[in-house]
């Protein structure tokens, strides 16, 4: 039956602040309900009555003279009554564990009151529990501000009361407190008797969200919300990162890692209570922790160097190998639901502190233990050792297991963070710039990052890195929609008046640093217009870690890739030696060395694996390949005149004049997009069909505006991104671009004359290795012609270009016949020098071991000389076949077709003459030497062209390396291993026939010339001339096939090396007019 509320009212605050006025009560209850003797007296004083009722009005005296009452400060009092009181206190009882049961026996309070109370009463009953619950709140924030504000600061064993006693409730770790004194009966109490001495009371299960909340809602406008919630979410992260747990550690899962202990910041020396807490708990991993850490757990608000050093780093901590991180993670992404409480850590003095460094911002900063985690071997080397420690043994499906567990974790990992810090972007515009700031001081930071060498000890791990610029990409996500309806939101001058971050030493996309400095000092001198928008700030940090991040790790597994390479290569060559340097003196050296290079392989390996098993998660892959094909929208945007692109899309080529805000672009943007997509090609990540639109897009547009961009070796990673998705891979017989190149309207029009116009840049790279550079260029771009050969639409431009005046045509099939001559002569040459040595190799057996080491390294590198060089020619023989069957005519203007038959008779010569015995080698397939195979390709250049007069005549010309003899043999070795069809060994005979009656005829003319004057010979032929032309500088006279076909490889005078264009020269014409006489004349006299 319902009570009265005045009979409900002083039950319920009896029953939560477990007092009496009375003290028959107390002594009934066998003292477990606290006599306030003294509020008792002062009341009675105050009033008529002697009523003994508890309200709510007097719950502030109720708390006061509770939390008053000192169990060691009056035991010396000759007050029985008094004494009695004090020892009937619950031992090890803290202000904060009275509180904290009064507030929560004031939650479970509320659930009782409809039953108690009639309808009528239960809203003034609800508003009395609420009342009291905001008085409990206050006095909970107070005592953690000042703890020693009332008696019992501190637990028996000397654990003091902190704000540090929150950890536990954030973390759920139930301390199964007891009453506080209450009856042990009373069905209301959550929990059963533990020892007070060692536990704090905790705020469980539903409890805290609401504790939280009513905490934040007193102590959130600056009343010290900070003071109270700062250091229990400062010592979370601080477990993530030291890997020690307090002495309350919850339960979990075990790791490799987890426990190792570093001295945080500010640490001093082992705390004997803290361990001999540890020990009566036999908590084993606090008391490892606290010998190892030599300090008591706790939370600094500040951070500083360490006993470790300025710019060291502590042990991993916890790691993603086990699950002890996630009740630090969980109970922050919890918390930050509450924007007080979100703007609050946004705005602690840890949360982007002021003094730390490059690599101890991840550690020193409120969440950065938490961007740290990650499968990165820089900072989580255990990792590694967990799931890789024998990486090259391992076999496919354990890989893929670790690969997917990893990644799953991750994928948690990056939620969680990005979780947290959304909440504390919404939470306020005040909180959103102390992220924004944080964002860009780790850019700021880390910038040498970008450099091509960086000390790691300087700068923040890969791991941190990768994940903010992961949680960038989901912040980019809502702006990065299909239809790019937001690019316009992006502010295109935002660069040059930021401040985040230094852009001042980065190299710009088409500028010198004094232009840029100037660019960017003008932008910060110019009036402050409104502050740039979330999107702007979001999209322009997303760019930088796209480089410091990503871009970093992803250059660092290349770099031990190619590490690896190299030991493996050394790991073999000095097996292969084995034979020759087991029996001498340094054998054990020998071994040691291949021990130990081994290890390293195995080290290298599975760090690759650790990296990559980050990076290669599907859904990170997509998020990159969005943001780095808007990123490629973008660029073009901004290089285009009015800066619309998509909207319309572009117009090809672009202006020769290139956009100011273009040229000042920092040149890592567009690198980035590179080096990334080069990543994502080679672990063959699927690309959207949107996508594949972007990037193709991308490449046509700077392929066919090279003037945009400075750099070559740039525009070389276009053509290798090209490469790495149009070559097969897996089942597929195309690459993933072999279709979209084929229908993509810009690459239709643009990419055949944007490949030409490359090969030929190709020639100067500014590069010391520019000789080698270009053979690596080329190759990429001959598997894209391969790879668009077949469709007429791009074959339509080829015969455009090859047709049109002024176009460089001409000098791209000259480009490519040099390559082809020099890698054919080179790799033919280097055949018969290696069929020398190991002709030698077999007949001389009395050699040193040493001598017979030097002899095998000279052949191995003999052998990766002659198969680079035949992969190579061959490929370059392939295209000029196709070039030459597809524009035959543009072969046959005299700068060109002279050479080309040259060089062709040349390598004929080799092939089927009588030096073709030299090129035997042993194992010619482990040096791609195919014989029959190369003849096959040679004869079908010919065959292309041995219907024009032009080429036939060139054959008839070449005096060096022309044999009717070894063209004849050619033809014989191709009908019997039928390297050609009857109508083409026909034809062959043909153009044999045709080029003998051509060189008696040439003879026949040569005799009626008789002696030619030789002011008209050509002084570099020694030819006669048919166009003389004078060369302005050297006052030379030459004849113009000669100086066309010299421009062509070489842009300068031949006889003074000053510049010089086909423009520049002046027609003799008087002196051609005399050879014409002469020739002439000559004819007309009898022949004798």
């Amino acid at each position: 039956m319902p009570t009265s509320f005045d009979q409900w009212q002083h039950a319920a605050v009896s029953t939560i602040f477990n007092v009496t006025l009375d003290r028959q009560e107390a002594e009934s209850s066998g003292w477990e309900k606290t006599y306030l003797k003294e509020l008792a007296d002062e009341l009675a004083s105050d009033s008529a009555s002697s009523s003994s009722q508890l309200t709510a009005s007097i719950a502030d005296q109720i708390l006061i003279a509770r939390l008053s009452l000192d169990p060691n400060g009056d035991v010396m009092s000759d007050d029985a009554e008094h004494i009695t009181i004090l020892a009937s206190l619950p031992k090890g009882q803290t202000s904060w564990d009275y509180l904290i049961a009064c507030w929560k026996k004031a939650r479970a309070e509320e659930s009782r009151v409809r039953k108690s109370l009639s309808a009528a009463d239960q809203p003034k009953a609800l508003g009395v529990l609420e009342e009291i619950r905001a008085l409990l709140i206050s006095y909970a924030g107070l005592v953690l501000q000042t703890p020693d504000m009332f008696p019992n600061a501190a637990k028996p064993n000397g654990t003091p009361l902190t704000p540090l006693v929150l950890v536990d409730s954030l973390t759920r770790v139930s301390s199964s407190i007891s009453n506080f004194g209450f009856s042990s009966s009373d069905a209301s109490s959550p929990h059963s008797n533990v020892d007070l001495t060692t536990k704090f009371e905790t705020i469980d299960g539903d409890d805290l969200p609401v504790f939280l909340q009513e905490l934040a809602a007193r102590f959130g406008n600056d009343e010290g919300l900070d003071e109270i919630l700062g250091p229990a979410f400062t010592e979370l992260t601080r477990r993530i990162r030291d890997g020690d747990r307090g002495s309350d550690a919850p339960a979990a899962s075990s790791s490799p890692t987890a426990h190792g202990a570093a001295a945080a910041p500010g640490g001093g020396g082992v705390d004997s209570a803290a361990l001999n807490q540890a020990f009566n708990n036999q908590d084993a991993q606090s008391v490892i922790a606290q010998l190892l850490a030599g300090r008591m757990p706790g939370a600094q608000q500040g951070a500083g160097p360490g006993p470790l050093g300025a710019n060291a780093k502590p042990n991993e901590g916890l790691t993603i190998a086990g699950l002890e991180w996630r009740p630090y993670v969980n109970a922050i992404v919890e918390a930050v639901e509450i924007k007080p409480i979100a703007s609050m850590l946004a705005h602690l003095s840890n949360f982007n502190p002021a003094d730390t460094t490059g690599s101890r911002i991840e550690l020193d900063s409120l969440f950065g233990p938490m961007l740290r985690l990650s499968a990165f071997p820089d900072a989580y080397p255990g990792i590694t050792q967990h799931y890789f420690a024998n990486a090259t043994s391992q076999n496919h499906q354990e890989t893929d297991s670790n690969f997917r567990s990893i990644q799953s974790t991750m994928e948690i990992v990056h939620t969680l963070n990005f979780r947290v810090f959304n909440a504390l972007v919404r939470s306020s515009p005040q909180a959103r710039e102390k992220v924004l700031g944080y964002w860009g001081k780790a850019c700021a930071l880390n910038a040498k990052r970008g450099a091509m060498q960086v000390r790691q000890e300087l700068v923040a791990s890969d791991g941190y890195m990768v994940n903010l610029y992961e949680m960038l990409l989901r912040f980019a996500e809502p702006f990065m929609d299909a239809g790019l309806t937001k690019i316009d939101r992006i502010d295109l001058e935002y660069l040059r008046k930021q401040t985040r971050f230094d852009i001042l030493e980065l190299t710009r996309i088409n500028a010198t640093e004094a232009e840029a400095k100037e660019w960017t000092q003008q932008g910060q001198s110019e009036p402050a217009g409104a502050l740039p928008n979330f999107i702007t700030e979001v999209f322009y940090i997303a760019v930088r870690l796209n480089n410091l991040g990503l871009g970093k790790a992803v250059r660092r597994i290349d770099e031990k890739e190619k590490e690896m390479g190299r030991f493996k290569k050394r790991i073999a060559e000095t097996e292969a030696d084995r034979a020759m340097w087991s029996a001498l003196p340094q054998a054990p050296q020998y071994e040691n060395f291949l021990k130990r290079a081994k290890a390293e392989v195995e080290r290298l390996h599975g760090e690759i694996y650790a990296a990559q098993s980050q990076l290669m998660a599907p859904d990170f892959l997509q998020k990159v390949i969005t943001f780095n094909c808007f990123l490629m929208t973008w660029l073009i945007r901004v290089a285009e005149p009015d800066a619309k692109h998509p909207h319309p899309q572009a117009t090809l080529p672009l202006p020769q004049e290139v956009p100011t805000r273009f040229r000042m672009l920092p040149e890592h943007m567009f690198e980035d997009i590179c080096d990334v997509m080069l990543f994502v090609s080679r672990v063959s990540a699927p690309l959207s069909e949107a996508a594949k639109n972007d990037l193709v897009t991308f490449c046509t547009t700077f392929l066919s505006s090279g003037w945009y961009i400075k750099n070559p070796f740039l525009k070389a990673k276009l053509a290798e991104i090209l490469f790495y998705n149009v070559i097969p891979w897996g089942r597929h017989t195309n690459g993933i671009l072999s279709d979209t190149l084929n229908i993509h309207r810009l690459a239709l029009q643009h990419l055949v004359p944007a490949l030409m116009n490359f090969w030929i840049e190709a020639e100067n790279t500014g590069s010391h290795t520019q000789f080698y550079d270009k053979f690596n260029i080329r190759y990429h771009l001959s598997q894209i012609f391969k790879s668009i050969w077949s469709n007429p639409k791009h074959k339509e431009q080829i015969h455009r270009q090859a047709q049109a005046s002024g176009s460089d045509f001409v000098v791209f099939i000259n480009r490519l016949m040099n390559d082809v001559t020099y890698l054919l002569d080179d790799a033919l040459d280097k055949l018969q020098e290696l069929h020398t040595k190991q002709s030698e190799s077999e007949s001389n057996s009395s050699e040193s071991a040493q001598e017979q080491q030097e002899r095998e390294g000279h052949i191995r590198g003999l052998e990766q000389t002659i198969k680079s060089d035949l992969q190579l020619g061959t490929e370059f023989l392939r295209l000029l076949i196709d070039f030459t069957a597809e524009t035959a005519e543009a072969f046959m203007t005299p700068e060109v077709v002279d050479r080309l038959a040259a060089m062709l008779d040349y390598n004929l010569d080799l092939m089927a003459g009588p030096k073709c015995q030299n090129l035997k080698v042993q194992q010619p397939k482990k040096v791609a030497f195919e014989p029959r195979n190369l003849l096959r390709m040679i004869m079908s250049v010919y065959l292309n062209l041995c219907s024009k007069g032009e080429f036939v005549a060139a054959i008839a010309r070449d005096g060096r390396s022309y044999s009717k003899a070894v063209f004849e043999r050619a033809g014989s070795i191709a009908e019997r291993y039928m390297l050609k069809s009857p109508p083409e060994l026909e034809a062959w005979v043909g153009m044999i026939g045709q080029v003998e009656e051509k060189r008696q005829m040439e003879a026949d003319e040569e005799e009626d010339l008789g002696e030619v004057p030789d002011e008209f010979l050509d002084p570099l032929m020694a030819t006669l001339m048919k166009d003389p032309v004078l060369l302005p500088r050297s006052k030379t006279v030459v004849d113009r096939s000669t100086i066309k076909a010299h421009l062509l490889s070489d842009s300068t005078d031949p006889f003074n090396r000053s510049p010089l264009k086909i423009e520049d020269v002046v027609p003799d014409v008087e002196l051609r007019e005399k050879i014409a006489a002469f020739v002439a004349e000559r004819r007309r006299a009898p022949k004798s």
